[in-house]
């Protein structure tokens, strides 16, 4: 018969795995260090400006803010970036639901990594056919100010090609990104110019069916990173709508399609849901930063800009499905998250 105590040992030891395994529910990935989506930035810190309005009676769809970096050594000039919030109206009113705050973190993301940054306010009491209009006099506003240093501002970078300026955007923000292209491309606004490029993070349009999602319009030269999340039902057929009018008109080499795959290995989930390019966690069940920004809206965003202004990181940003592209780093266990998916 065995001794008690050799059997009291083989319990333990038999034991531990199983306390171990539980203690260690996997983790989601930390930020990288290098990357556009890392953490070394050429900048220390952001200045924040404003607001300022672009109506005289200051109606709260004409207001805007301009971010920049700020740093001990700063250039004569950055890339400037239009952010386009998402509808949250009716989820938290205004002006919580237009304010900077539910993107803090990504806009300090892009700033800090060396683009002055303009958010409009631009749908307070406006009907969704208003936007395009409302985010343009914001638009054209934000770029006289810069253009002139109004209060210190640091001007936009000129090239050969003129103003350098590019769009990111959420949910009806993402789909105005390209609304307000398609209207530049269109009907000219002098000295408006087009963006280089549009990083659009699951488009939505909700239940404002008139709204078109047809781009064909938009111009040939514009860069287009749209991306999609494989829960978020609702807003695909958007997504889809928009990537069969633009198909045929952006060339193959300056656009990528591709789709966000919930996986739920570790915690907090890492959700394919409508609501992860927000950063202070509304609408979404984590506490709001995490894998989703780095490896998705955060490194697209600013691999793209790289990309298309300094024709660097064009692996990350407009990979067509390189490694680097759809890569979302490890669980804590060693286990890959899900890539993200190339869509056809």
């Amino acid at each position: 018969m065995p001794n008690p105590s050799t059997l009291l040992r083989v319990f333990v030891l038999l034991a531990i795995p199983a306390v171990h395994a539980f203690a260690q529910t996997p983790t989601p990935p930390g930020q990288p260090i290098t990357g556009p989506g890392g953490s070394v930035y050429p900048y220390s810190s952001v200045t924040t400006y404003g607001p300022y309005y672009s109506s005289l009676d200051r109606a709260p769809y004409s207001e805007f803010m301009i971010y920049q970096p700020n740093g001990a050594t700063l250039p004569g000039s950055f890339p400037v970036v239009m952010f386009l919030h998402g509808y949250f109206l009716t989820i938290e009113g205004y002006p919580a639901g237009d304010s900077p705050n539910n993107y803090i973190y990504w806009l300090q993301h892009l700033v800090k990594k060396g683009y002055t940054v303009v958010y409009p306010y631009y749908d307070y009491t406006l009907e969704p056919a208003e936007f395009t209009a409302s985010i343009l006099r914001s638009w054209e506003a934000a770029l006289v100010l810069l253009k002139y240093g109004t209060d210190g501002l640091i001007p936009p970078t000129v090239d050969k090609f003129g103003m350098q300026t590019l769009f990111a955007g959420h949910s009806m923000g993402a789909v105005e990104s390209f609304a307000v292209a398609q209207q530049l491309t269109v009907t000219p606004v002098l000295g408006v110019p087009l963006p280089r490029a549009i990083a659009a993070f699951t488009p939505g349009i909700g239940y404002n069916g008139t709204l078109s999602t047809n781009f064909s319009n938009i111009s040939p030269t514009i860069s287009v990173v749209l991306v999609d999340a494989d829960e978020d039902t609702m807003d695909i057929p958007t997504a889809l709508a928009i990537w069969s009018s633009i198909e045929n008109v952006i060339p193959t080499d300056k656009r990528d399609f591709l789709e966000v795959i919930t996986d739920s290995h570790g915690s907090p989930a890492q959700l394919g849901d409508h609501w992860f390019p927000d950063t202070n966690g509304v609408g979404d069940d984590d506490s709001g930063v995490d894998d989703r920004d780095y490896n998705v809206t955060w490194k697209l965003s600013v691999g793209l800009f790289n990309c298309t202004i300094y024709a660097e990181q064009c692996s990350y940003g407009l990979g067509h499905g390189s490694q680097e592209q759809i890569n979302m780093g490890d669980w804590s266990d060693g286990t890959p998250v899900t890539p993200l998916s190339l869509q056809q």
